[in-house]
């Protein structure tokens, strides 16, 4: 037992389907925009990687990361022309309309990114960890994260995420039934009664706690790792300082002394690794602020959902954070090559 989705709410008191129609139209073209510069980008990333060579955990990393992204634009893609036909439809008040609701794509597709999304937060959150303390305690973490036991981590990741968002898209199909807006019998768009209730377990248990803990998580990475370096730079300062006079004594204290630098000193390597790291967690922090904002908004205003009262505001702040979600799947390539030297010895561009 369920019952179809329409397509838009004629009864969204906040806003018409006349003003949806073009808010909808504008995240399209932005969007669609946005999907295939993240297949591309993402695509150069990949050959660009496996042309280096994964020899150790953060270009493994940094290779799932961008296959993972590629996988995210390539559901944004699906769901954007998705969109178009349903934005056809909607346009031209139905008279114009295809054999299989086109909305039905768009939120099979959007569900699809939705779940393929939380492997680039778990990744993003684990490269931020790993970088915090190698920072802290370089000798004690330094062989931790090898390539074998990086790749158990990252299938593990990709399982979790997979696994976690089965139940969104068994609440969910398509049935052939009379659609009174085209007036003709199509396969639609359905949901199960029960979708509500796990849609809130679902996000609630997971996206919304995995949104706001690994920003979290990565905020208090960043602060430690800035902490620890401008930390470390200052200690190699005072021993180094007044031409090494600081490691003039006993044996056991210039020992001591030399320690204290090897513990701190990073390599021009080892740098490069930890901007690229800060730069990405800095741009998913950006990106992934509007998403914590809507979940709250949905968790706060039970009509803002599929299907709701407010249906026509559900889907446009809901595009609006898929925006942000696309802006983070194609912007990585610039922080590779910047600050990548190998990358961008080994890039096509």
């Amino acid at each position: 037992v369920g019952e179809p989705l329409d397509n838009s709410s004629v009864f969204d008191t906040l806003i018409t389907r006349k003003e949806f129609i073009p808010l909808i139209g504008m995240y399209t073209s932005v969007d669609m925009i946005l999907s295939a510069l993240g297949l591309i980008t993402n695509a150069v990333n990949i050959r660009t990687f496996l042309d280096m060579g994964a020899k150790d955990g953060i270009t493994v990393s940094f290779l799932f990361l961008s296959a993972s992204e590629l996988l995210c634009s390539l559901a944004g893609l699906g769901q954007r022309l998705s969109m178009a036909f349903w934005l056809t439809e909607m346009a031209t008040g139905y008279q114009t309309w295809f054999h299989i609701n086109p909305y039905a794509f768009n939120v099979y597709f959007g569900n699809i990114r939705s779940g393929l999304f939380e492997i680039p937060v778990l990744i993003t959150t684990y490269l931020a960890v790993v970088k915090c303390v190698c920072v802290v305690n370089p000798l004690g973490f330094k062989n931790t994260f090898s390539v074998a036991k990086t790749v158990k981590i990252m299938v593990w990741i990709c399982m979790v995420s997979f696994v976690t968002y089965i139940p969104i898209l068994a609440t969910m199909g398509m049935v052939e039934m009379f659609d009174h807006q085209v007036n003709v019998t199509r396969p639609i768009l359905w949901f199960s009664p029960y979708r509500d209730i796990v849609k809130k377990i679902v996000w609630n248990g997971r996206d919304s706690v995995s949104a706001i803990t690994s920003e979290i998580v990565i905020v208090v990475c960043l602060v430690v790792m800035t902490r620890s370096l401008s930390k470390a730079v200052s200690v190699r300062e005072s021993l180094t300082s007044g031409g090494g006079s600081g490691l003039v004594g006993k044996p056991q204290d210039r020992s001591g002394s030399l320690g204290k630098i090897s513990s701190v000193k990073l390599s021009g390597k080892e740098l490069q690794v930890i901007r690229q790291v800060t730069y990405i967690s800095l741009v998913y922090i950006v990106g992934n602020t509007p998403k914590i904002i809507v979940y709250l908004a949905i968790a706060l205003v039970p009509d803002l959902t599929q299907g709701g009262m407010y249906q026509n505001l559900y889907d446009v702040i809901l595009k609006g954070k898929e925006t942000f979600e696309l802006v983070i799947s194609c912007v990585n390539i610039v922080i590779y090559y910047k600050y990548n030297t190998k990358f961008r010895a080994c890039c096509i561009f």
